[in-house]
């Protein structure tokens, strides 16, 4: 009797959690970064002195003064353009959901660490509403994704304004014109 090694799927395994480590450390990245950024030229246009304090603190976050306004709707466009990196990075509409709600825990312990547990409403809200920004839009623009390179695949491109090779070969494909 001839027994077989079981086979190694370890390496898969292994690779695979690498693959989710790296989306969320380069998701993270990229959500601080455009917040920064944001943050950074909001600052020079308002003549403010710029903070890195206004990322990693609950206590900025607030609805009594503008900068807390500001900063509020300055979150709430970062989401919007965590979207597009959801979208791009992950690309999976299954995965969008969990990669979102990553995104907003790392935060929260970020803001843990450097000014202590969060105890305002305003900034609990601020992130629920982030949370539901980036989960609503973001499987929505994967699961687009998705279709599109599923079942869409060959068929004439209206927003490009072109065809693809495969759907212009087809009898199905020609025009008016060809067929007079």
């Amino acid at each position: 009797m001839q027994y077989h090694a079981a086979p190694n799927i370890s390496g898969k395994v292994s690779k695979a959690k690498l693959r989710i480590f790296l989306q969320i450390v380069i998701l993270q990245v990229f959500y601080y970064l455009t917040a920064i950024i944001l943050f950074f030229a909001t600052a020079q246009l308002l003549g403010l002195p710029f903070s890195f304090k206004w990322c990693f603190s609950w206590q900025w976050v607030s609805l009594e003064n503008t900068l807390g306004l500001t900063l509020a709707a300055l979150w709430l466009f970062d989401s919007l353009l965590s979207v597009i990196f959801i979208t791009i990075i992950i690309g999976r509409s299954k995965l969008a959901w969990d990669y979102a709600l990553t995104v907003h825990v790392v935060n929260l312990a970020l803001v843990w660490l450097n000014s202590g547990f969060p105890a305002s409403i305003y900034w609990w809200l601020l992130q629920i509403c982030s949370c539901a920004i980036m989960i609503t839009l973001g499987t929505w623009t994967t699961r687009w994704k998705e279709l599109r390179e599923t079942f869409f695949e060959g068929i004439a491109d209206t927003e490009l304004g072109q065809m693809h090779e495969s759907a212009s070969t087809s009898p199905a494909a020609t025009t008016a014109a060809e067929r007079k």
